[in-house]
């Protein structure tokens, strides 16, 4: 073997394969800019599995954001999960948001196939009371501005620092929809933040914790239920990019 070769021909960068039809305009925040994409992806028994992922940061407002475009899929069956701009959002010092997107022609409940569903959660950890009758409030008016029905659960077997979950859910797909409903969030996330103090020295290790070691498993055992094999250790990338680097 000639070292020339090996040096130029070892590992070739994989290419994303995203459709950017499919993907959403980011939320107006000020001096937003692209720095980082990964590519998450695994391939077991039947399922293809692919994340890619977009970190994006505002050195005027010190906000974060990560989107995710994945794609989870058992080419048999042609069942699949699909996050179509899920997000988090993070200002240093303040609490995260998450924002999930999914696309799917399985019932997340029952693991049953169905016909195509767009559901959006959006999720407010470790966030007071206060910080949460801020944010939630924001969500619902526009929502409520925009027509959309919504509801509010707790989710069995996360902690109680996770507070509830804010949901939506229409027959179809509606990317329409979750664009709009990332810029809700956004708005919400800001006006929470712009109304309470941060912490410099914010603990974020709980979330981060629960997302790349707890919720990895979870759902590494939800997707098995579907019918759909994805590895733990996947899940635990993806949720590390973005909880991670805060």
């Amino acid at each position: 073997m000639h070292n020339d070769m090996f040096i130029k021909q070892y590992l070739k960068p994989s290419t994303d394969g995203l459709s950017r039809q499919f993907t959403h305009s980011l939320p107006e925040i000020p001096d937003l800019k692209k720095c980082g994409e990964f590519i998450v992806q695994s391939e077991l028994e039947d399922t293809f599995s692919t994340n890619i992922i977009l970190k994006h940061e505002s050195a005027g407002t010190g906000v974060r954001l990560v989107e995710v475009y994945k794609s989870s899929e058992n080419r048999v069956k042609g069942t699949f999960i699909r996050l179509v701009g899920t997000m988090s959002l993070v200002k240093k010092g303040y609490p995260f948001l998450f924002l999930d997107a999914v696309v799917s022609n399985l019932n997340l409940s029952t693991g049953q196939q169905e016909e195509l569903t767009t559901r959006v959660a959006i999720h407010f950890p470790q966030a007071d009371i206060r910080g949460r009758d801020i944010f939630y409030s924001h969500v619902n008016k526009q929502a409520d501005d925009a027509g959309l029905e919504y509801s509010m659960i707790s989710i069995e077997g996360l902690p109680d620092f996770w507070g509830p979950l804010w949901r939506f859910m229409k027959p179809g797909i509606d990317l329409d929809v979750i664009r709009q409903l990332r810029n809700c969030a956004w708005n919400a996330y800001q006006s929470f933040y712009s109304q309470t103090e941060g912490k410099a020295d914010f603990d974020y290790r709980p979330v981060q914790e629960q997302m790349v070691f707890k919720n990895a498993q979870a759902e590494h055992l939800m997707f098995k239920k579907m019918g759909l094999s994805v590895p733990a250790e996947v899940q635990a990338a993806f949720f590390s990019v973005l909880v991670a680097g805060v």
